[in-house]
C-alpha cells in the first residue's frame, strides 16, 4: 500500500530524508495522542497518512536547532579565513571550489 502523498511531492518539503522521517514520525505521535482524548479527530485515516499531507499542505514544519545554526556560522567562518588566506596568493576567489559534506543526509 502506498501512502500518498509520495516520496517525491515530500521531498520538496524538506532538505533531507532524515528531516522528512523525524517530522512525519513526530506528527504521527501528535496525532495518535489527539486521537486518545478524541476518537472522532482525523477520521478513520491512519496518523502517518495524515501527517504527510499535512507536511505536503504546509500545515507542519521544522526549525533547525541553534547549534545547527551555530556550525553553518563556523563553516562560514572557515570559508571566508581560506578565502582571504588564498588572495594572498595567486589564486583568485573564483577559482576556489567550497564543497559541503552531505554525509548526515542519509541520500
Amino acid at each position: 500500500m502506498m501512502i500518498k502523498p509520495g516520496i517525491s511531492e515530500l521531498s520538496k518539503c524538506v532538505d533531507s530524508r532524515y528531516t522528512l522521517v523525524t517530522m512525519a514520525a513526530k506528527r504521527a505521535r501528535m496525532i495518535g495522542e489527539e486521537r486518545m482524548h478524541d476518537m472522532d479527530a482525523y477520521g478513520d485515516e491512519k496518523p502517518v497518512s495524515v501527517a504527510a499531507e499535512e507536511i505536503v499542505e504546509g500545515k507542519v514544519g521544522y526549525v533547525r536547532s541553534e547549534a545547527i545554526k551555530r556550525a553553518k556560522a563556523w563553516e562560514d567562518e572557515k570559508v571566508a579565513a581560506i578565502l582571504s588566506l588564498n588572495s594572498n596568493d595567486d589564486v583568485q576567489p573564483e577559482e576556489i571550489e567550497v564543497v559541503e559534506d552531505d554525509t548526515e543526509d542519509n541520500e
